[in-house]
């Protein structure tokens, strides 16, 4: 069977339509979207925004922060720049038709960051050339923005964007500049547009649509007729809810039960599968916190239950730690020690001082659905 792909060509149009200077349906600030990790987005990024872009007769760039997670953000994006100035330089001007402008576009995907030389001027200056190159607005679309707050450099870079937006913007002519930022963390994607500091203060985040029940029909329509099966649209609906959305986890809970299923005879149970697949995601992620001592356990269950309002070292969260852990004289320097160790072990992240929040969305997915049944 081949690769399945099901395209969102009108959800692409509405995000292009905003990339205009109109005051009131514009988007000249930037977009910022979030969504769970493994939903599609990236996918839809490459499948489906892009070509819409172009069609759109503007120019994509696109900068996946989590290219190579070891780099400094703002090497990535100096590569991903010093790369389309490179292929655009190399490309007579004649020949940058809309098929040339999105292979040069691609290549963002395909090209290793490794293999790239960064960009030695300043982030607006290169924008400001790609744009004078192309002759066209430019889209740039930064994909796991949020991992910009994890250096001082990536901030710059964010701050250098927001530069770059202005100069471009409000200028009488020559290409503008429009920003799509992305982020499968909700909370640290917001730090990006929230406070008077912030690089993009002022912006919103949204929430990007999941895929539906029309992806759902899609998929087990091609997947019924290459392997002769029937399963039920009602089925799959309940199971890829189950599977909080994910169309990877939903694939292989649908390839083991169609193949169980050819072994043992019996009906295809989608549901049941699913509930499988997400039982051992969620076991994976009750092992790592099998690994904590008591104290950092009933810490991060206390900030579990406790959100944005969880404040470590009060007397509240001190006598919970201690009730939770069964450990007697938990004191705000036991807690300071193992909340440090919950950071580093990236389960829970410190967005400003005294701030915390849980950085694994998965467990926090995993503790939405788990407490109705508690």
């Amino acid at each position: 069977m081949e690769v399945f792909h099901y395209p969102r060509p009108d959800l692409a149009a509405s995000i292009a339509k905003q990339l205009t200077p109109d005051p009131i349906f514009g988007a000249l600030s930037g977009l910022y979207l979030a969504a769970p990790r493994r939903t599609g987005k990236s996918t839809f990024l490459r499948r489906d925004l892009v070509p819409a872009i172009l069609e759109a007769d503007k120019f994509p760039i696109v900068v996946d922060l989590w290219e190579d997670r070891s780099r400094d953000p703002s090497d990535i994006l100096r590569r991903r720049i010093g790369q389309a100035l490179e292929d655009l330089r190399s490309t007579p001007e004649k020949a940058l038709d809309r098929s040339r402008l999105r292979r040069i576009s691609a290549l963002g995907f395909s090209v290793g960051i490794a293999d790239l030389d960064p960009f030695s001027g300043t982030i607006p200056e290169g924008l400001e050339r790609i744009g004078a190159a192309v002759a066209q607005d430019i889209v740039l679309i930064v994909d796991e923005a949020q991992q910009a707050l994890v250096s001082e450099g990536g901030m710059d870079a964010m701050f250098a964007l927001k530069a770059a937006r202005d100069a471009m913007n409000q200028r009488q002519e020559g290409s503008r500049l429009f920003l799509i930022m992305t982020g499968s963390h909700r909370s640290k994607l917001a730090e990006l547009v929230l406070g008077a500091k912030a690089p993009f203060y002022g912006g919103s985040v949204q929430d990007f649509p999941v895929l539906d029940e029309d992806f759902v029909r899609a998929l087990i329509k091609q997947v019924g007729s290459a392997r002769n099966v029937e399963i039920s649209p009602k089925d799959g609906a309940e199971a890829f809810e189950i599977l909080m959305f994910r169309p990877e986890a939903f694939m292989k809970a649908l390839r083991d039960e169609i193949f169980e299923a050819a072994l043992s005879g019996e009906k295809i149970n989608l549901t049941r599968r699913a509930r499988t697949v997400r039982d051992a995601i969620w076991g994976d992620l009750d092992a790592e916190l099998d690994g904590l001592s008591k104290v950092q356990r009933a810490l991060f269950e206390a900030l579990l239950e406790g959100g944005e309002g969880f404040s470590p070292f009060s007397e509240q969260t001190l006598k919970e730690v201690t009730h939770r852990s069964g450990v007697d004289g938990v004191t705000k320097s036991t807690v300071q020690k193992a909340m440090k160790a919950l950071v580093d072990k990236e389960l829970v992240w410190q967005p400003g001082s005294g701030r915390y929040a849980i950085d694994n969305q998965d467990m926090l997915d995993m503790h939405r659905r788990m407490k109705p049944r508690t």
